[in-house]
């Protein structure tokens, strides 16, 4: 994918992610919940997905970068995402219209990891030497 598609791509999809957080933290989401509810593990699925859908296209844009020190095996978009969403989902436990759920949390952290993992599924691309005459 072109670096500038990835970043727009990138922007809106982080855009939409928040929105749905602020829209839940406000608890103006029913009638989104209400269909994710329609689907037999729904909520979690909807946790894998977004965030996996994150972690690939940040780790993506962060080109596989290693994060720092002892984590270094782990890629770095995936170490702050996680370190976000863990955030996210405590916080949780302190707003009055949300509820704090360890399987959520579960979700979001095998989503971070299934985005990862498709990032490295991914060849690696090495710019070609040129030629010099």
């Amino acid at each position: 994918m072109p670096r500038p598609l990835l970043r727009i791509t990138f922007v809106f999809f982080t855009t939409a992610f928040l929105s749905i957080i602020v829209i839940a933290d406000r608890g103006h989401a029913d009638l989104f919940w209400n269909l994710v509810g329609r689907v037999p593990c729904g909520d979690k699925l909807g946790h894998l997905g977004l965030v996996g859908t994150l972690s690939f296209l940040l780790n993506l844009l962060l080109e596989g970068r290693r994060a720092p020190g002892r984590w270094s095996p782990m890629m770095l978009g995936s170490l702050l995402l996680l370190a976000f969403m863990t955030v996210e989902e405590a916080s949780q436990a302190f707003i009055p219209c949300r509820s704090f759920d360890l399987l959520d949390g579960l979700a979001n952290i095998i989503g971070v990891f299934c985005g990862e993992g498709l990032v490295r599924m991914l060849p690696v691309r090495r710019p070609q030497a040129t030629l010099v005459h």
